[in-house]
């Protein structure tokens, strides 16, 4: 299924994947709205849905950016279904929303149809795909954000505790190491694991490893 508004995309796109695959991939239908989509979606089921990123809600209305809850929306309306999502404007930031948020491919609508085509059926045997300069984008989104949760962990008194909760020391050993109270390292512990997003202590040491943040703290 392939949902798209720009209207010579969708005219072309069928027959383009039709030809490319030797009849192995069948359209089995199209719509051009985020609203009709939902609609159609429950309906025809298909094994892959390749949507754009950027739609009108209804027709008539200036196309926007799919969010995680549409994308969450879709998958619930036809659970067995792998999307593959086109864009025409690449933004890491919002490749990585949807990403993280269920999509199984990620590419750019200049693609020649006989990539698009492996790539469908990689998506449909299970795998997911996104493109390569796609993905570099995202690796640089992630290493800025990493370096900024860093930058966050490792600050002042909270890097201190950190430091010392890394090294295996409980609360009340960490509070009298630093020669401060007991809800102080309370405090700064609460905000490690919500800078990190994890809620135990084991959760804070692999993220830290994952930073490199474990093999690093005595450089600091």
């Amino acid at each position: 299924m392939i949902a798209e508004d720009e209207t010579l995309l969708i005219s072309v796109l069928p027959g383009l994947l039709h030809d490319a695959s030797s009849g192995a991939i069948q359209v089995v239908d199209t719509c051009r709205s985020r609203s009709a989509l939902l609609h159609v979606l429950k309906r025809a089921q298909p094994a892959v849905l390749v949507c754009d990123v950027r739609m009108p809600n209804r027709d008539g209305d200036p196309p926007t950016a799919l969010d995680e809850r549409y994308l969450d929306q879709l998958l619930r309306q036809s659970p067995e279904t792998r999307v593959l999502l086109l864009t025409g404007q690449p933004d890491p930031l919002l490749a990585k929303s949807l990403i993280d948020a269920g999509a199984h491919g990620y590419v750019d609508k200049g693609i020649d149809p006989q990539q698009m085509y492996r790539i469908i059926m990689q998506i449909n045997a299970g795998r997911r795909y996104v493109e390569p300069s796609i993905q570099a984008g995202i690796d640089q989104l992630e290493i800025r954000e990493d370096r900024q949760v860093r930058e966050q962990l490792l600050a002042g008194r909270r890097g201190d505790v950190l430091r010392l909760l890394l090294d295996g020391l409980s609360p009340p050993e960490i509070a009298a190491s630093l020669s401060v109270g007991r809800k102080y390292v309370d405090k700064r512990i609460a905000e490690i694991k919500r800078i990190t997003g994890v809620d135990t202590h084991i959760g804070i040491y692999r993220v830290c490893e994952r930073m490199g943040i474990i093999g690093a703290r005595g450089k600091h």
